[in-house]
């Protein structure tokens, strides 16, 4: 009769059909992540058993957090651990920004990963295995995670703006595989304590919950998996819909969404959509609530309204004709500017004021060589600029130059003792206006955006 065993797992072989598969360019050196904890270190000791048979460069990178004592100890582990093995090892201390609202957990991978983000061209070994895989899964479910938190990790994926390339050989070896592995081979490492600490989701998840799973259902990790792959290839299709809806509802120029046809779609498509685009700008995509918010506002907005969603640090807009991204902004104050040699002026978080020399238009040149400043609106103010045309109030002409809310109150106008000398985007005051044989300055304006600005980023006069 047949055994109904699974062979062994031989790791040793499975590294290597790996690395084989995804190590496509072997100019490209490898570099293992190495903690000092069993997972890292095992990774390590195989790639460089492989390192001996197989054409690649191994190196090694520690990445000291400093969030407790024992992260010198796993330093000085992997040093010794590199030193006896002939490793180059690149050690990277960090600062964890614990103030930043993210949680211990998340602030250290945010650090981590800007580590990451910095190293020279490589592929980056992560030691991941697939009890992590069903761990991360059970964490995304209780956080009511979306499709894209449940997917599975993937074993190799882009670092985005890097030229790394993430590498996960373990991530279908159970963590038992591993332990039997530095066990039989002698191979040593640190337990970090706060492993221990089920104060943390999931070490709560590994401490607590999956030994009770384990007794009812032994393979969970199995299936556990192979959900987390049912969930990668939803999410997949999601995002080919989501590429057919962003080619028909996307301004291709300038990347921006097309406010109609998004509410067209409907909620369900539009908010597939909105996430695939911010995903592709590297920006945060909204909770569902503050989805559900924006949704109700587009949906049933006025003409004269002007729906906004901050979250995340950024500030999704729409203008009625687009949906874009931009910062949300520092208040700024005035600014005065003396000697001015026409270089550009910088407004920190906010935009730059640049300057062209031209004949008959424009500023007039004398105006500008004394001093004047640079503010925000005020509220009140009004402009002239046609001889036969009466003053008109900023805000109106604001709004017959379809400036958007968010911009006005932050946009700059330059002044001098007499009152406002012009407005870019807007018009020069007629007192201050360059005449046909005299030369001008047209002041430039743009703004420090985000992705997907519609127009109005860049205005001149």
């Amino acid at each position: 009769m047949a055994s109904s065993r699974k062979p062994a797992v031989n790791l040793l072989d499975e590294v290597s059909q790996f690395l084989k598969k995804h190590v496509t360019d072997p100019s490209i050196p490898l570099t293992v992540a190495v903690s000092g904890g069993l997972d890292s270190v095992v990774l390590l000791s195989i790639c460089k058993q492989l390192s001996i048979s197989h054409p690649f460069k191994l190196n090694a990178l520690h990445i000291n957090h400093q969030l407790q004592p024992v992260n010198d100890e796993m330093q000085k582990q992997v040093q010794s651990l590199c030193q006896a093995l002939s490793i180059p090892l690149e050690i990277k201390t960090v600062k964890c920004d614990l103030n930043s609202g993210l949680g211990l957990e998340k602030a250290a991978r945010e650090a981590r990963y800007d580590v990451f983000k910095a190293l020279s061209k490589s592929y980056l070994l992560l030691a991941h295995h697939k009890n992590d895989q069903a761990e991360t899964l059970l964490t995304q479910l209780f956080r009511g995670s979306g499709l894209p938190g449940l997917s599975a990790m993937p074993e190799k994926r882009s670092l985005p703006d890097s030229a790394i390339q993430l590498l996960r050989p373990l991530i279908h070896i159970p963590r038992s595989i591993i332990y039997a592995y530095a066990k039989e081979h002698g191979i040593n490492w640190v337990e970090d304590p706060s492993n221990q600490d089920v104060y943390y989701s999931r070490n709560y998840i590994r401490q607590v919950l999956t030994p009770v799973i384990e007794q009812k259902f032994p393979h969970w990790v199995e299936v556990a998996e192979r959900c987390s792959h049912h969930f990668a290839t939803a999410q997949k299709l999601l995002d080919d819909l989501a590429l057919l809806d962003y080619q028909t509802c996307t301004e291709q120029d300038t990347d921006t969404l097309i406010a109609e046809k998004m509410i067209a779609l409907g909620i369900e498509r539009a908010a597939n959509l909105l996430r695939f685009w911010l995903v592709k700008h590297h920006l945060p995509v909204p909770q569902e609530k503050q989805w559900t918010s924006w949704w109700d506002q587009v949906s049933k907005a006025k003409q004269d309204k002007h729906p906004r969603l901050d979250f995340a640090g950024v500030s999704l807009v729409s203008d009625h004709q687009y949906w874009y991204v931009i910062p949300q902004w520092i208040p700024w104050h005035t600014v005065t500017i003396t000697n001015w040699g026409f270089d550009e002026i910088e407004i920190p978080g906010i935009g730059i004021l640049s300057a062209t020399r031209v004949l008959g238009s424009g500023i007039k040149e004398d105006t500008l060589k004394q001093a004047f400043i640079l503010s925000p609106r005020e509220g009140g103010e009004w402009l002239q600029r046609h001889p036969k045309q009466p003053h008109k109030m900023v805000k109106k002409l604001f709004q017959e130059s379809h400036i958007p809310m968010w911009a006005r109150d932050i946009w700059p106008i330059l002044r001098n003792h007499e009152g406002i000398i012009a407005i870019p985007g807007i018009g020069v005051e007629l007192s201050h206006q360059a005449q046909a044989n005299e030369w001008g300055i047209e002041v430039n304006w743009r703004f420090h955006l985000s992705h997907g600005q519609g127009g109005g980023s860049h205005v001149k006069i």
